[in-house]
């Protein structure tokens, strides 16, 4: 059989001839036919590997000719390109191997289908085999190697890199599972990484046991990818600029109920996240939704932009770099030394415990803008989660890829078993006291103890206070705490983000230095 040879028929005369050379020029052998009868006839004397045929044929229509070629043993394996005005089904229909596509079509696309359908026919024997494969976007699109992957009913990983970026797509008896970009995920993850059109890509077989968390199938999910993508660069002039930073102009209490999970999203995010760029990587819905909400927010005047920003920002980030990378390795080191169940971890644990959940509050919003860290897409969008923070409120992420994730637990005494089981992974303590909640400072006491108890951590104290504390409230602090001599309260005059970087400081010095008594 000549791999080489297609045969096409399409009603018109014109797109035939137009279409039909295009096909040709590429380097395949083209043979053509005006009906449904002739297409049958050369199918049967020529062996084609490909027809590529119009539904509404004269004489025999396209299902039709399509049956008949199935129910032939010479020709039932000749996979199918259709061309019709409207989705239908199309009875015998194979998914993995042939292909219907909506006017009006172009040669381009028929011709990305042709060399789809081929390494689809080739079982990539040649191409992938049962082993590693690895190659270069410039060669072959995203979306052509995950269809090719979804035809041969491929199971394993496929990692793209490029740049310093990198993803990873799970795919299961060729259906895609799950995509990820480092915290991102889903169906977001997966658009992004079709817009990316250069770099490296990697194949590796092996066992999927991870939750299917992307649901439909490959090729509506890269039909719809490519078009977000093509959207947006024909809109891009129009929507919201990644560096530009946006504020609300409107409390977001007023607003009326029922509208679309994806309002609600942004508007809580947009305080954590002004600026477009960083405020379109947290949310959860695929970037071109987000800047459409965006657009359609700001032409309504609940949200406006914010001049002169970006240099500010750009200072400001440098002044909270919160441990160098050469520290943060150190770090992992020294965790891993310390404990034996974190030689392997990946993240370890803060917990956080503070006379009032308003400190903690304070404490995740001051270190909204702290490189690397990102808060809890439910502390930020739940009131309930805020009114009572319970588990990981946010996480820290440090060079090497190690995770530190700040973590609350509820102060109840009743709660004890749950201040052991949620111990696991811990690697430090934050205890934080405003003046008012001097008083009652027992029950972090209690709980500070009992986990230091379980293993020894450092443990930072700080104290918000707009002015030095009183000789008098130190002492009782020390003493309700039950602080040693080398243990010291670090004074935040005012929760923002240069003092709160200081402040992780002290902790990972003290982590590095064994300075740490408590226990």
């Amino acid at each position: 059989m000549n791999r080489k040879k297609i045969l096409m028929a399409l009603g018109g005369t014109e797109e035939l001839t137009s279409i039909g050379g295009f096909i040709r020029d590429r380097g395949f052998e083209v043979l053509t036919a005006d009906d449904g009868a002739a297409v049958i006839e050369i199918a049967l004397n020529e062996k084609p590997s490909l027809i590529v045929v119009e539904l509404g044929l004269p004489v025999i229509d396209g299902e039709r000719v399509f049956q008949i070629l199935r129910n032939n043993p010479h020709t039932t394996d000749i996979p199918f390109i259709f061309i019709g005005s409207e989705d239908r089904d199309i009875k015998g229909f194979r998914r993995e191997i042939d292909t219907l596509l909506i006017q009006p079509i172009k040669g381009e696309e028929i011709l990305r289908r042709i060399n789809i359908a081929f390494a689809g026919q080739e079982g990539l024997k040649t191409q992938i085999g049962d082993k590693e494969i690895e190659g270069r976007l410039s060669h072959i699109s995203l979306g052509d190697l995950l269809q090719i992957l979804h035809l041969n009913r491929k199971e394993g990983v496929l990692k793209v890199s490029y740049e310093d970026k990198e993803g990873l797509i799970y795919i299961k008896g060729g259906t895609i599972y799950n995509a990820a970009i480092n915290n991102m995920e889903k169906e977001k993850a997966l658009f992004r990484l079709l817009t990316w059109h250069d770099g490296k890509f990697e194949f590796s077989p092996k066992p999927i046991d991870i939750p299917q968390k992307i649901q439909g199938s490959a090729g509506n999910l890269l039909m719809e990818g490519m078009r977000q993508f093509d959207e947006w660069n024909k809109a891009k002039e129009q929507l919201p600029q990644p560096d530009s930073r946006l504020k609300l102009k409107v409390d977001i209490s007023t607003l009326p109920k029922g509208l679309k999970p994806i309002i609600y999203e942004v508007l809580f995010l947009i305080e954590y996240y002004p600026t477009v760029r960083d405020l379109v990587d947290h949310c959860t819905f695929p970037d071109y939704e987000v800047y459409q909400t965006l657009a359609g927010l700001i032409r309504k005047g609940v949200l406006e932009g914010i001049k002169g920003k970006a240099i500010e920002e750009k200072r400001s980030r440098a002044i909270m770099e919160v441990l160098t990378s050469g520290q943060a390795l150190k770090v992992r080191e020294k965790v891993a030394a310390r404990w034996k169940d974190m030689e392997t971890a990946t993240f370890g644990k803060i917990f956080v415990l503070a006379t009032s959940d308003d400190l903690i509050i304070s404490l995740v919003d001051s270190c909204k803008d702290i490189p690397g860290f990102s808060v809890n897409r439910q502390f930020i969008t739940s009131p309930i989660h805020r009114e009572n923070p319970i588990g990981d409120v946010a996480t820290l992420r440090l060079y090497g890829g190690m995770e530190i994730v700040l973590f609350t637990i509820p102060l109840n005494t009743k709660m004890k078993p749950l201040w052991k089981a949620f111990s696991k992974n811990i690697i430090g303590m934050i205890v934080l006291c405003d003046i008012e909640g001097i008083k009652n400072l027992q029950q972090l006491s209690l709980c500070k103890n009992y986990v230091t108890s379980i293993r020894r951590t450092p443990v930072v104290y700080g104290m918000v206070s707009a002015q030095d504390i009183d000789a008098k409230q130190e002492e009782e602090f020390r003493k309700t705490m039950e602080m040693k001599r080398g243990e010291r309260i670090v004074v935040l005059e005012q929760m923002n983000n240069k003092r709160v970087s200081q402040f992780f400081n002290t902790f990972f010095n003290y982590l590095l230095r064994d300075e740490y008594i408590s226990g």
